[in-house]
């Protein structure tokens, strides 16, 4: 009878430990700013969306961080199987999510800016710093004002290239609005302390994949997520989290 129940409790804990094992591994790439930290505790809501939504599928997600402008390559090349913040035109031979995050690219000033900017082109006058990036992502004429910019730089660290702005190293700073304003308050500094200048619309980012099967499986999943809010509630989760152990 020892023997029956200790056999039991022996695939009791065997059993689990083999279906994960046996869970395909899908090859997910992230921007490296974005990607999981082999140290430290901050949780990035893409990462944790991926992720979840493929363990619920049966799928377990192995995240490779790469450039984000290598990502589209790297599924084209089948190094891939999925690839976050994909956008702008579709790539025949890929399929895609749909959209599950939003950016609104500002142009920020301090509050004593002298000029009014009405077109990209304006920003040439300036000097500039922006996302990693932002010469290939926000396009041609966003690139041809930097050309001309006495001063362009792009940077990695959010918090360095406010740091910039708020020293007055930079006169305009490109960056995502809700990334920011976080930070901005963060500092201890008020929204009264800057402006703000709408030159670009809004940036709207999918799952690229390799494998259209795939893609139907984790679209449907997404979308109805997307439905329920429950994607809105995990990003704001992940902000929280991310917030209090960092």
């Amino acid at each position: 009878m020892n023997s029956l129940i200790s056999g039991f409790l022996l695939m009791f804990c065997v059993l689990p430990v083999l279906a994960q094992a046996q869970q395909p591994e899908i090859r997910v790439g992230l921007s490296q700013n974005v990607a999981p930290k082999k140290q430290g505790n901050t949780i990035q809501f893409e990462s944790e969306l991926i992720r979840q939504l493929l363990a619920e599928l049966g799928y377990k997600a192995v995240f490779i961080a790469a450039p984000h402008v290598r990502l589209s390559r790297m599924l084209q090349d089948r190094e891939l199987d999925m690839a976050a913040r994909q956008g702008g035109e579709q790539i025949e031979g890929l399929f895609y999510s749909p959209a599950y995050i939003e950016f609104h690219n500002l142009v920020f000033a301090l509050a004593d800016f002298p000029d009014q900017l009405e077109t990209v082109k304006d920003m040439g006058r300036y000097s500039v710093a922006s996302f990693q990036y932002a010469t290939r992502i926000l396009g041609p004429e966003f690139s041809q004002a930097m050309a001309i910019s006495p001063s362009f730089r792009e940077v990695v660290d959010h918090n360095q290239a406010i740091d910039m702005l708020q020293q007055q190293r930079t006169q305009l700073l490109v960056l995502d609005a809700v990334s920011f304003y976080r930070r901005w308050a963060e500092k201890g500094m008020s929204e009264h302390q800057v402006r703000s200048f709408e030159l670009f619309p809004k940036s709207h980012y999918k799952i690229g994949f390799t494998d259209q099967k795939l893609q139907q499986q984790v679209s449907q999943l997404l979308q109805s997520w997307l439905d329920s809010g429950r994607v809105a509630q995990l990003q704001k989760q992940t902000r929280q989290l991310s917030q209090s152990v960092n």
